[in-house]
């Protein structure tokens, strides 16, 4: 650990406060534009489908981005790294802002989320370095109470600017708020790794990665979390379209379907933090998944028989989302618990394999224009019974802490 300033009460508030922040980048950058995509895909003169690509192709670029900067993190530090992602977040917003046609902001949907994800490894990596490894669990959870903010207020915002602005401001928006937290970066985050002699030639990477990925215990939390997390992917991909096209909500009160959900994710978040003190983290994380897939199958059973329609559906949605604050956090806490100087890898791979299972489930979700709301719900209900299967098949024991280093 090389912090410049002791973890004080208000210093560690201010870490946890700005390691949130990074981590929000990611979901602003849905969020924000799904209000967006049928005036998008209408500018366009594009189908919906061909617009939700744009959703696929940001989260391939955080598979690909991710696969990068953890290797150079744990060589060079965290901080150099960070600061280069956010300049590329800033440079890819810009590019959305500007994009003619749909190749074109698929492509810079790739350039920003390559910059982007850097705020979400390193932020992760960082808390492996300054925070004792068995905290990290429950730093993570509280890091979440600054990442729920986004469901909460970034569609709800996207929605109504669109009303005095059009979607291409969205982008400006975003590209403005990376370029503040990257000056908060350079003013009060010190390095926390000094670096290392650590090999970033590809092959060397690739058998580093290869390494951290035959850890059973690392993999298993993985994909559960991954798994688990395909179906938000899902849900993002495919629910501006069930509200707006389906249900025929106006797209400016499209983010107070989102509402709940943001709510959702701050209390269970903090629920989890707060059980973590005294509650075994693997049990807690076994209750989740099995209370997830529940929701997720009753969301299917509404959407099925069309009970209540939008507002019959809403309820078991936001359960099953809310329960993504419990799973996270916990996961990944106990996924990067063995690492130490290799945490920014493993803090990588762990992004590398939730994102690619994101984009995989939005490819998926963005095949069909449905007119109902069953795919949908179809496949958020198969991720829960999928991610709770894993976590039961792929198991392994979690004794106290490994060394740091491995």
């Amino acid at each position: 650990m090389n912090l410049a300033l002791p973890l004080t009460p208000a210093r560690r508030f201010e870490l946890i406060f700005l390691f949130g922040t990074l981590t929000v980048f990611t979901p602003i950058a849905i969020d924000m534009y799904l209000p967006a995509l049928p005036a998008i895909a209408g500018e366009f003169h594009a189908s919906i489908a061909a617009i939700e690509h744009s959703l696929a192709s940001y989260f391939l670029g955080v598979a690909f981005g991710q696969a990068i900067v953890g290797p150079l993190s744990d060589r060079f530090g965290r901080k150099v790294p960070l600061l280069a992602g956010l300049g590329l977040y800033v440079l890819g917003s810009a590019v959305c802002a500007l994009a003619p046609g749909p190749i074109s902001l698929d492509a810079a949907r790739f350039i920003q989320a390559t910059g982007g994800c850097a705020g979400s490894v390193l932020a992760r990596a960082c808390v492996r370095d300054v925070f004792p490894p068995g905290e990290a669990a429950r730093i993570f959870a509280q890091m979440l109470l600054v990442l729920s903010v986004s469901p909460l207020f970034a569609p709800l915002f996207g929605g109504w600017l669109l009303l005095i602005a059009g979607w291409r401001d969205l982008f400006w928006v975003q590209g403005g708020l990376a370029a503040l937290t990257a000056l908060a970066v350079f003013l009060r985050l010190p390095e926390s790794h000094p670096g290392s002699d650590r090999a970033i030639h590809p092959v060397a990477v690739a058998r580093d990665y290869l390494v951290i990925a035959r850890d059973r215990r690392f993999l298993g939390y993985v994909l559960a979390s991954t798994l688990s997390g395909a179906g938000l992917y899902v849900y993002l991909t495919g629910w501006s379209h069930v509200v707006i096209d389906i249900f025929h909500v106006p797209a400016q009160y499209f983010g107070f379907t989102f509402l709940l959900n943001g709510i959702g994710l701050i209390v269970v978040s903090q629920i989890t933090a707060r059980l973590l003190h005294h509650r075994p983290a693997p049990h807690l994380l076994s209750w989740a998944l099995a209370a997830q897939t529940f929701f997720g199958a009753v969301a299917l059973l509404f959407s099925w028989t069309g009970w209540g329609g939008l507002f019959g559906l809403l309820p078991w949605l936001f359960l099953y989302v809310s329960m993504i604050g419990a799973i996270s956090p916990t996961a990944s806490g106990l996924a990067l618990m063995g690492f130490g100087t290799s945490a920014g890898m493993a803090s990588a791979l762990m992004g590398i394999i939730v994102y690619a299972g994101g984009t995989f489930a939005s490819l998926v979700m963005g095949a069909f224009t449905p007119s109902t709301p069953v795919p949908m719900a179809v496949l958020i209900c198969l991720c829960g019974f999928c991610a709770l299967a894993a976590n039961y098949f792929w198991s392994a024991p979690v004794l106290e802490p490994p060394a740091p280093n491995r």
